[in-house]
């Protein structure tokens, strides 16, 4: 447990609960070069040993303003087609559920940095200051499996989920998106949990 959290955080509460992001986007430089497509969000309950999902929504964004290459990683990398971002919901909006949704809590991603440093803390979200963020799941399950070469992006959750939970307990299979991402998220740090390393 990290020694430098704010007064306010309910240690029990950060023990037993925290709220795990998946995020697709359409590409890896982070805010503002790229934009945020969809967003999922699983509460575990570590005590419990359970997961659930609370939050999952595609992003509205112009559309038009994305190269052949966006629209192809997009699809290719996260599931996500311009038909669905162009009927997504409001960033604006999704910004405010998030906000509700995870203010005062604790969360963390698969890798922080990409996840919540690159996009969520950033305007619209601006999450930096209403939550209490914790390790990225990525540096505690390189204890159980460190791949030779670690990849880039949603490939090395994948990666190591499938190393690390052969049996798919998250029931992802080969789906790709920012739910299938947090629910293998979410899988691994209760199996790290259980081992004692988170």
């Amino acid at each position: 447990m990290k020694k430098y959290l704010s007064k306010g955080v309910d240690l029990k509460m950060m023990l037993d609960n925290i709220h795990v992001l998946a995020v697709s986007k359409t590409g890896d430089m982070g805010f503002p070069m790229d934009k945020v497509v969809e967003v999922a969000v699983f509460k575990v309950d570590l005590s419990a040993n359970m997961m659930e999902s609370v939050y999952d929504k595609v992003v509205r964004q112009d559309t038009s303003t994305f190269s052949e290459e966006v629209k192809t990683h997009v699809q290719d990398v996260y599931g996500v087609s311009v038909d669905d971002i162009e009927m997504g919901r409001d960033e604006e909006d999704v910004a405010t559920d998030l906000q509700e949704l995870l203010r005062d809590k604790v969360v963390t991603a698969f890798d922080v940095k990409a996840d919540f440093m690159g996009h969520l803390k950033n305007e619209p979200y601006a999450l930096a200051r209403k939550v209490e963020v914790s390790s990225s799941i990525s540096s505690r399950s390189s204890f159980v499996f460190r791949p030779s070469q670690q990849s880039k992006g949603p490939e090395g959750l994948r990666v190591s989920y499938k190393a690390i939970l052969p049996d798919d307990p998250a029931a992802a299979g080969d789906a790709v998106g920012a739910y299938e991402d947090a629910a293998r998220a979410s899988a691994i740090l209760l199996e790290l949990h259980q081992r004692g390393l988170y």
